[in-house]
C-alpha cells in the first residue's frame, strides 16, 4: 500500500478481512515455484490482494497463487509484501493486520502471525527470529515487532519513527529502517544495532518521508559502501519534492528528484541504483543521476542475476496490472499480466 491508498485507509478505517522445501522437483510451474519472480498485488479497497508468479524462461504466468493452492481462500485487502526464507513464505497483509505463512514451493497455507498493527515488511534475522515493520493502529506510532518464528508470537516491540518501511542490512551489520511518515511526515531513518534489540540511532535526512534504501557499491567511505535512501516528499507541502542520496551526511551525496518516487533498488553488482518517479525510471551511479526509461512503475524490481528491470504498472488501480521488463541498458524485453495494483517484486533465490 503506497501513498495513493494510504488516504483511503485513513479515511475509512481499518478493516480486518478474510483470512483464510525446495526439493529436487519437476520444472518450475503452477504449484511448484522453484524459480522465477513473484509479484505482490495489493488489490482494491474493500477487495482482496493477490500474488502472481512469472517464469522468465518459459513466459508462463500464474495468477493468484495463494487462492489456487488453498481451495479459493483469499488473503484480504492490501497485500503489502512477501518474504521468502528457506522453505517458507511470509505474506504481509496490511489491512488484515497479520502475516500468512505458506509453503514456499506450493503456497499451501501453514499458519498466521497476529498481534500486529498495520504491518508492512518482514526481515528474517535468523532461522527463528524475524522483524516486522508496522505503522501502529493510528498510522503514526511506528515500531518494529520482533517475532519468534517457532511460536509465531511477538516477543518485543522496538519504537521507531513514523511509518517504518522495508528494513535493510547495512555492510556493518546494523539494520537501517526508512521512516516514511505513515499518515503524517517524518524525515529520519532508524538504525538497529547488532542483534536488533534496540534503536541505536535516528538519523535526519534532507528529504521528507523516506521510503526505501539500498547499498551503493559505487560510493564508499572510511567504513565501506554508503547506504542510499529515497525520500518521497510530502503531500502537505505546496510544492513537494523528493530526494535521493547517502544517509551519511559526511558523504555529501544527494539529489533533488520528482516527488513521490518509489522503490530504490540495486543492480546485482551494486554499481547502479534505480528508482521510479514521474513516469520514468532513473539511474544513480558514479556518474550521477540520469533518466533511463520512459515507463511508469508503481513497483520496481531488479533481477539479482540478469540485472533486468521489472516495472510494475498499476494502470488505473481497479483492473489488472502489467509488469514490463527492460534490460539494464533500458531496452524493452517484454511484458506479462498481473493482478490489481502490483507493487513489490520478489525474485526466487
Amino acid at each position: 500500500m503506497k501513498v495513493k491508498q494510504i488516504f483511503l485507509l485513513l479515511a475509512l478505517g481499518l478493516l480486518g478481512l478474510q483470512s483464510c522445501k525446495k526439493d529436487d522437483a519437476p520444472a518450475a510451474g503452477a504449484g511448484n515455484y522453484t524459480s522465477g519472480v513473484f509479484v505482490v498485488n495489493e488489490g482494491t479497497f474493500g477487495g482482496t490482494g493477490s500474488i502472481s508468479w512469472y517464469n522468465p524462461e518459459t513466459g508462463e504466468t500464474v495468477q493468484d497463487v495463494f487462492s489456487k493452492a488453498n481451495n479459493g481462500a483469499v488473503l484480504g485487502e492490501f497485500v503489502q509484501s512477501l518474504t521468502l526464507q528457506g522453505n517458507k513464505g511470509y505474506i504481509v497483509v496490511n489491512g488484515a493486520n497479520k502475516v500468512y505463512i505458506v509453503d514456499a514451493l506450493t503456497f499451501k497455507f501453514i499458519d498466521t502471525i497476529g498481534g500486529l498493527a498495520l504491518p508492512r515488511f518482514l526481515l528474517p534475522i535468523s532461522e527463528d527470529i524475524a522483524l516486522i515493520s508496522q505503522w501502529g493502529a493510528d498510522g503514526l506510532s511506528g515500531s518494529i515487532a520482533k517475532v519468534d518464528l517457532r511460536t509465531r508470537q511477538v516477543v518485543q516491540s522496538i519504537p521507531t519513527g513514523k511509518g517504518p518501511e522495508k528494513m535493510l542490512y547495512q555492510p556493518d551489520g546494523t539494520i537501517l529502517i526508512p521512516n516514511s511518515g505513515g499518515f503524517g511526515v517524518d524525515s529520519t531513518v532508524s538504525i538497529l544495532g547488532l542483534g536488533a534489540s534496540s534503536e541505536i540511532a535516528r538519523i535526519a535526512l534532507p528529504g521528507k518521508n523516506p521510503g526505501t534504501a539500498a547499498v551503493a557499491q559505487f560510493a564508499t567511505g572510511l567504513f565501506g559502501p554508503y547506504t542510499f535512501v529515497l525520500c518521497q516528499g510530502s503531500y502537505l507541502d505546496a510544492s513537494p519534492i523528493g530526494w535521493v542520496g547517502a544517509s551519511a551526511s559526511a558523504a555529501g551525496i544527494g539529489y533533488d528528484i520528482p516527488a513521490f518516487g518509489n522503490d530504490l533498488v540495486s543492480a546485482p553488482d551494486g554499481q547502479s541504483l534505480y528508482f521510479a518517479a514521474a513516469d520514468k525510471i532513473y539511474r544513480v551511479d558514479s556518474g550521477g543521476l540520469s533518466a533511463l526509461i520512459d515507463q511508469r512503475a508503481y513497483g520496481l524490481g531488479c533481477d539479482p542475476v540478469s540485472g533486468n528491470l521489472y516495472c510494475a504498472d498499476a494502470k488505473d488501480f481497479n483492473s489488472s496490472g502489467e509488469v514490463v521488463v527492460y534490460s539494464p541498458a533500458g531496452q524493452r524485453i517484454g511484458a506479462f499480466p498481473v493482478g490489481i495494483a502490483p507493487g513489490e517484486l520478489v525474485f526466487i533465490p
